[in-house]
């Protein structure tokens, strides 16, 4: 039976003077101890709820050390919000099996302790950190991912559990705007209890009103989901509970008034990796779990007069108690929940036991609920404590998994490289610490039944809106999945759509004959790339690439001031202001700098300033044309950054070593005529006559034959990277543009043409 409990909620004015995790520990259970000073002398068993705010070698070894004391079993007990009622249950069972007479389980975390004197840069005179080497190792300090899973963000619980939301929503025909309307009348049940709560973090008790409308101060988290319906780790809380026999607490005097009984309980779990779940609209662990929980409380849920229903997120307690059916008159806490009491990690149960415990004795209930859940809808634990003796003794095997495991549907198998059609499965918008989107995620169905995971684009306006409406749930909609120019999977709303047949936003794309002409269009920046400039100008090149009918390119930029200035930092600035990604794409700036498979000819008409990423770009094309003006430079260092996009390595090799480096350490800017006396310049001509010049020598390339030209810029290249002359001589005839030029149509076109006395005429084929 629990003896005794207790409580601190630590809120110093001076975030230096905070407590930490194990100091905050130690007072819950002396507060716990007064209760009956014998306590602490006789605990034989302590277990340590995972905490994750500092790192401790052993804390519950610093705990017993604070505290005087040296119970023979001494326990870091695992992560998981379910694990303070698994420590409970066990530490009842211990007792039971006479392995144990007294036993303490407690937990705490100083989260907004840490976060207060890092902004405040405020000294925390704390035990010194312990290298992560030589912390404690503890099960479930991770959650099992899959790479999808990681590549997207999809790893925080704040992500995952709206995807539960959305699908229950969705299977119990609401919409968005109704189950949001739902989740913020239960929340707002949640935040009037934790007004009442002495020991609670918040205690203002907003309405449903303002719990459920997006605003500044309540900004989108992840869809549905803005920040009053979190949980809210920023806290500093700890809590204790001390478990006995009856032997032993009437031996020392405590009132069998204050006795609350430990009847039963259950468990059961999901797989840990979200993706091999058989379904979103429900936990069949949880349901398995809570059902087991009525049997024990006699087969009725009228029979349950208090409930502690887990609360990290809305969807929870929703699931929960839809299985349930509780009582109108049972609240769903009697604490206040992760958003509005506190979330201190891994021990909000121990809150919640501490809470229903002074409930029972206040007389206000005879059987309570206590339900935690752990990971994401991942581990279950449910518990039946009553002020009355239970009318069966504790089961030694309290697991229901085989249950769990035979009612479990199938799970659809996995897959990481489809590109389709695919359906929404069910979804979520991450937003940025600014409340902006940050991207879209959709769980999606494959033609054939395959589960896959996708990425919603921000800029995809389209699909956003569909992932967003309040007024219809996407579940089910149609889309397609596609791999974007940075790599990413991508889901997109309806039919695949032609990209090529767009207009182009940042660019310019003329086609003569079998020459290509591609103009940076963003003058008013200098011609700047931001990662949606450089992914139009990396299908662009894509397009050109696959063109069997193209043959040479030509690169400039508009008007007559630059080229490129390269990476347009104004931009980043704004983007690492919201705290959005900084992409590019895989095949690099301008879709040329990591570009390493293009055996077609591409010439630089450098019109101006071609700086920093500018430069990297013109360096990566064949040929550099250069009006009188232009200007070249790797400035990158001046602003505290590095040429990263093959500036430093293709300079050397144009120029020699010596001479790339007195341009890369001084970031000093070379005119178009010094490019051309170091070599990495072609030609030099007037600005007016810059894209003539470039033409010309387009014209010339394309006169000869392309399989030619494409077997040649391939030796050379690849040559490069063998380890020798020899190497390179004997390597040639393997590399492919060489294979596909003595089986093209050209191999035999050019000594026929000149056999007959004529021009070729080239295929390219």
């Amino acid at each position: 039976m629990i003896i005794a409990v207790g409580e601190i909620v630590d809120r110093p004015d001076d975030p230096g003077k905070a407590l930490e995790p194990v100091a905050l520990m130690a007072e819950a259970l002396r507060r716990a101890a007064a209760e009956t000073p014998a306590v602490l002398g006789a605990l034989d068993s302590i277990d340590l709820v995972g905490q994750v705010t500092w790192r401790y070698r052993d804390p519950v070894a610093l705990l017993c050390e604070k505290l005087s004391i040296g119970p023979a079993r001494a326990q870091n007990a695992s992560m998981g919000g379910e694990t303070p009622i698994r420590l409970l249950h066990e530490a009842a069972l211990r007792i039971a099996r006479g392995d144990s007479a007294v036993a303490a389980i407690v937990g705490g975390e100083a989260v907004n302790a840490m976060g207060k004197a890092r902004k405040a840069k405020a000294k925390l005179d704390w035990t010194p950190l312990a290298p992560k080497e030589e912390t404690v190792a503890v099960d479930f300090a991770s959650l099992p991912m899959r790479k999808a899973s990681k590549k997207l963000g999809m790893t925080a619980p704040v992500h995952i559990y709206p995807l539960y939301e959305n699908a229950f929503q969705a299977a119990r025909g609401q919409t968005p705007a109704e189950g949001r309307a739902a989740a913020a009348e239960l929340w707002a049940d949640y935040a009037k209890v934790a007004a009442s709560n002495e020991t609670a973090w918040l205690r203002s008790a907003p309405g449903a009103a303002e719990i459920g409308t997006p605003s500044e101060s309540n900004r989108l988290v992840a869809f549905p989901y803005p920040k009053l319906m979190v949980a809210n780790p920023s806290v500093n809380q700890a809590a204790a509970i001390v478990v006995a026999s009856l032997e032993w607490a009437l031996a020392n005097g405590i009132p069998e008034e204050r006795l609350i009984y430990i009847w039963d309980g259950a468990a059961a779990q999901e797989p840990g990796d979200y993706l091999e779940r058989d379904r979103y609209d429900q936990s069949t662990a949880q349901r398995v779990v809570l059902e087991q929980a009525v049997e024990i409380a006699g087969g009725d849920a009228s029979a349950i007069d208090l409930a502690e229903m887990y609360s990290c997120f809305p969807i929870v307690p929703k699931m929960a108690l839809e299985t349930l059916k509780l009582r109108p008159d049972v609240k769903p806490t009697v604490t206040g929940g992760l958003t509005f009491f506190g979330g201190p990690m891994n021990n909000y149960m121990s809150h919640g036991v501490c809470a229903m415990v002074r409930e029972m004795r206040a007389g206000k209930g005879t059987t309570g609920l206590l339900y935690g859940q752990g990971g994401v809808v991942s581990k279950h634990h449910a518990l039946l404590i009553s002020t009355r003796p239970p009318e069966k003794t504790l089961r030694p095997d309290y697991s229901v998994q085989a249950r769990a495991d035979a009612l479990r549907g199938s799970v659809p198998e996995f897959t990481e490289t489809y590109e389709g059609a695919a359906t929404v499965e069910t979804h979520t918008i991450i937003y940025t610490p600014k409340g902006e989107v940050l991207h879209g995620v959709v769980i999606a169905r494959t033609a054939d039944g395959q589960r896959t995971i996708a990425k919603v684009r921000r800029d995809d306006d389209r699909s956003i809106l569909v992932l967003s409406s309040l007024d219809a749930n996407p579940i089910g909609t149609s889309g397609h999945i596609r791999i974007d120019a940075f790599g990413a999977r991508i889901w997109e709303v309806g039919e695949k759509r032609d990209r090529r047949a767009a207009p182009h936003r940042f660019c310019l794309v003329e086609r003569d004959g079998p020459i290509t002409l591609v103009t940076i269009n963003r003058p008013d920046a200098m011609n700047a790339l931001t990662p949606y400039a450089n992914e139009e100008l990396a299908e662009v090149f894509d397009d050109f690439q696959a063109d069997p009918d193209q043959w040479v390119a030509i690169l400039t930029g508009a008007g007559d001031k630059a080229f490129s200035s390269g990476n347009d930092l104004k931009f980043t600035a704004q983007s690492m202001a919201a705290g959005l990604p900084l992409e590019t794409p895989t095949k690099g700036f301008a879709g040329l700098t990591a570009r390493w498979d293009n055996n077609k000819p591409v010439i630089a008409a450098v019109n101006g300033i071609a700086m920093g990423g500018g430069f990297e770009i013109a360096l990566a094309c064949d040929l550099i044309i250069a009006a009188e003006g232009a200007v070249f430079a790797l400035p990158e260092p001046k602003v505290g950054l590095a040429a990263l996009a093959g500036g430093l390595h293709r300079l050397p090799r144009q120029i020699g070593l010596k001479q790339a480096m007195g341009m890369i350490l001084t970031a000093r800017r070379v005119s178009a005529a010094e490019g051309l006396s170091l070599g990495f310049v072609n030609e030099v001509v007037p600005q007016d006559e810059l894209l003539a010049a470039a033409r010309r020598w387009a014209d010339d390339i394309a006169a000869c034959s392309p399989m030619s030209i494409r077997a040649s810029k391939e030796a050379v290249m690849k040559g490069l990277d063998e380890s020798d002359l020899a190497a390179a001589y004997g390597n040639q005839t393997r590399y492919p543009a060489i294979g596909a030029l003595f089986r093209s149509d050209d191999v035999r076109e050019g000594p026929l043409a000149f056999a007959q006395k004529r021009p070729p005429v080239w295929k390219g084929r």
